[in-house]
């Protein structure tokens, strides 16, 4: 009897490429029935032991690896959001598109079923509210970070804007021969130490910063800023 199981299921096999022969129960709780039947390949259900009363109950799930949730401010931790997607079939429906394979999606309170080019278009779509929420991320990143600093009084914008005119009544001559204080002064230039061997210059007249290596002498400190801030207004000038 078994390997006329055997030639008979291997015979299906052979005829209906994409399905396999399983058992499956029906009836009633103790009046239950095992009967063999066609199942998709895709399909992870166990028809034994997931049993149905009646055969057109019947339907065929593919498993659950495509899954999205998320948490909130308020409730960390909870699954507040949650969308899965799976193959489905269900034989017993009379639209051949929920006969055929199909893709199910559902939010823990709507199913939605999609033939493969509905899925298609809700995954084309997605991407590109995916790349939306980003953007949205991103705004609110750089919004956030604009807002954390700090202030000026309008008495700091007006000195700032006092300090950086006055660079541009010095002439080149000025710039090579003046003492380095007058000229940082000139330039509204805050001397910043840190660590390293280098001397850079950095932001706008008024508000730039000379930041200065520890390890830099003194002598090579100024000849440093003085070169900086000579660059610096050829290049202006020629904007």
């Amino acid at each position: 009897m078994q390997d006329t199981v055997a030639a008979i299921v291997q015979r299906y096999i052979e005829d209906r490429p994409g399905y396999r022969l399983v058992p499956a129960r029906f009836g009633k709780p103790g009046q239950q029935s095992d009967v063999w039947v066609e199942c998709p390949t895709f399909c992870s259900d166990n028809h034994v032991k997931d049993w149905n009363q009646h055969p057109v109950d019947l339907d065929h799930w593919g498993p659950l690896d495509a899954g999205w949730d998320t948490d909130s401010i308020h409730q960390p931790g909870d699954r507040l959001l949650a969308l899965d997607a799976r193959l489905h079939s269900d034989p017993g429906a009379t639209d051949p598109r929920l006969s055929a394979a199909h893709v199910l999606m559902d939010d823990e309170s709507v199913q939605v079923y999609l033939t493969p080019e509905m899925a298609e278009k809700t995954a084309d779509e997605l991407i590109a509210f995916a790349a939306q929420i980003r953007h949205l991320a991103r705004q609110a990143r750089e919004f956030n970070e604009q807002a954390s600093r700090p202030r000026r009084s309008q008495a700091d914008e007006a000195l700032r804007r006092a300090r950086a005119s006055k660079w541009q009544s010095l002439s080149r001559d000025d710039i090579e021969s003046l003492p380095i204080v007058r000229l940082l002064k000139a330039f509204g230039v805050t001397v910043v130490e840190n660590g390293g061997s280098s001397v850079e210059l950095a932001g706008e007249p008024g508000d730039m910063q000379l930041r200065v290596g520890h390890d830099v002498r003194q002598q090579q400190r100024d000849s440093e800023a003085r070169r900086l801030l000579a660059e610096y207004a050829a290049g202006a000038s020629r904007d």
